[in-house]
């Protein structure tokens, strides 16, 4: 896990009622906002008693903890003890870790590690046309129960799309899968993808049937894509789904992945559309990705751990884009000594 770099921890609107408890890169942390509305992450073990900060309250702009009522600043500073009269001296010792939390547009920010972070270096926004109306959607932060580099790759896997998703987008697809053309930035810390028009095949999406395919078409005016693009950036750590439709609206779809611990990977996923742009179209999208979520809660219960005597794992061509992003991050996260510590696939001939 690469500390030294900012990671997406959630979304705003998610500190609107109180504090709340987030597992980032194995620590344990409270996040809320202080008495300037500002939003700050702590660490969330109480240095009295191991208490959980983050299920306390937010009194006066300070983090209290449930069990003694200790009152902790947004820097992390214990500032009231209840037990003890106001006068009397709080030892230094009585603190817990503070981290830097930046908030940009809906998006917290947080950087965990040892060097000084660069604002500068915040990840960018996804870019919305001027003179279109436009919805943005912040879905419900998932916890998935894989490792990071698990969740990185099956972000990018389309194969398994006719198999999991049955019930949205899967019934009726090829399971053939279009070769990707690649392209990685110059910097190599990004890199694009498309279907290759020198492919020897191709396949063309289908749009959901059912009754999901019928509000689509009537409510959205969803349409079978002209273009679609995926892009990837490691800082931030983001895959992008670019959907362009016939009369120029489109879809795109931003995932930021977060580790949580080694076994576990935050998936933070939001939207901007300009098609179908009101509040009947957030409802169904909203319902949507509820399901496609849900369907993909079954993908990690199917896989086995290895072995030491099972044989390594073997890609084929439709596993070439999600092999690219993952060696991508690993050559980012060796450059500021966050390597793996597994091969990856070996790609079949």
């Amino acid at each position: 896990m690469n500390l030294d770099a900012w990671h997406c921890a959630g979304w705003g609107s998610e500190l609107a009622t109180g504090p709340i408890p987030r597992l980032l890169l194995g620590n344990h942390l409270a996040l809320f906002r202080d008495a300037n509305g500002t939003a700050r992450a702590l660490g969330a073990r109480c240095p009295h008693r191991g208490a959980d900060l983050a299920r306390g309250a937010v009194i006066d702009g300070c983090l209290q903890c449930p069990f003694h009522g200790w009152r902790f600043d947004g820097s992390g500073r214990c500032v009231r003890v209840p037990s003890q009269p106001q006068s009397a001296k709080i030892s230094t010792l009585a603190r817990v870790p503070s981290f830097p939390l930046v908030e940009r547009q809906g998006i917290l920010w947080i950087w965990m590690g040892a060097g000084r972070p660069q604002s500068g270096a915040l990840p960018s926004e996804p870019f919305s046309p001027p003179g279109r109306p436009v919805r943005r959607l912040f879905f419900d932060a998932r916890l998935i129960d894989a490792p990071f580099l698990t969740v990185l790759e099956n972000a990018f896997d389309k194969a398994h799309v006719p198999f999991i998703h049955r019930g949205t987008f899967g019934p009726d697809q090829d399971p053939l899968v279009a070769r990707q053309r690649v392209t990685v930035d110059a910097d190599g810390k990004g890199l694009g993808a498309e279907d290759d028009p020198d492919a020897p095949w191709r396949a063309e999406p289908k749009l959901p049937q059912g009754w999901l395919g019928r509000l689509a078409r009537l409510l959205l005016g969803l349409r079978t894509p002209i273009a679609q693009r995926i892009r990837f950036d490691v800082e931030g750590i983001a895959q992008q789904i670019y959907l362009e439709y016939p009369n120029g609206t489109y879809d795109r779809f931003v995932a930021h992945i977060t580790p949580a611990d080694e076994e576990h990977t935050w998936l933070f996923v939001q939207s901007v559309r300009t098609r179908a742009p009101h509040a009947v179209g957030d409802w169904i999208q909203r319902r949507v990705v509820g399901q496609l979520f849900a369907e993909g809660e079954r993908e990690t219960s199917l896989i086995l751990d290895a072995g030491p005597g099972d044989p390594r794992a073997v890609s084929v061509e439709s596993d070439r884009l999600g092999l690219a992003a993952r060696q991508l991050y690993e050559r980012w996260a060796c450059g500021s000594g966050a390597c793996r510590s597994e091969p990856a696939p070996a790609l079949g001939a």
